[in-house]
């Protein structure tokens, strides 16, 4: 798990960006999206909101992309996956399915996507009392 104020700074801005002024981050954690560049992910009160940076020729100009942006309203449900790969390296993948779409995210740590999926299912019962 990580802390929001460790986020790097670009992403601190944008996620402040995204959020309102009484939604709160209630948990951040790290997901590996390739080796060296992480998914951001964030659950608010509101929402999850994940990011990643992209780097544009090379390594040396970069930008913070908005992977998915999901309200609690718009999400039909959530699950924790552990295939075969996740169980070796001690890892987990949360699918979260809306309306139309099924958005992963993978390669989180067994225990941040466990807590991940509790927070999420928490937040899902209080929004609009579905389990």
């Amino acid at each position: 798990m990580a802390e929001f104020a460790n986020m790097p700074p670009r992403i601190q801005k944008i996620v402040q960006a995204h959020t309102g002024e009484d939604e709160h981050v209630l948990l951040c954690v790290l997901g590996r999206s390739s080796l060296l560049r992480p998914d951001y992910v964030f659950i608010t009160t509101r929402r999850v909101l994940v990011l990643d940076e992209r780097y544009i020729g090379g390594l040396t100009v970069s930008y913070a992309n908005v992977r998915c942006n999901l309200l609690f309203t718009e999400i039909r449900g959530i699950k924790l996956i552990r295939h075969f790969k996740h169980r070796l390296l001690l890892q987990a993948k949360l699918e979260i399915s809306v309306v139309r779409n099924v958005h992963w995210i993978d390669n989180i740590s067994f225990r941040s996507a466990q807590r991940a999926y509790a927070c999420i299912t928490e937040q899902l019962i209080e929004e609009k009392g579905m389990p």
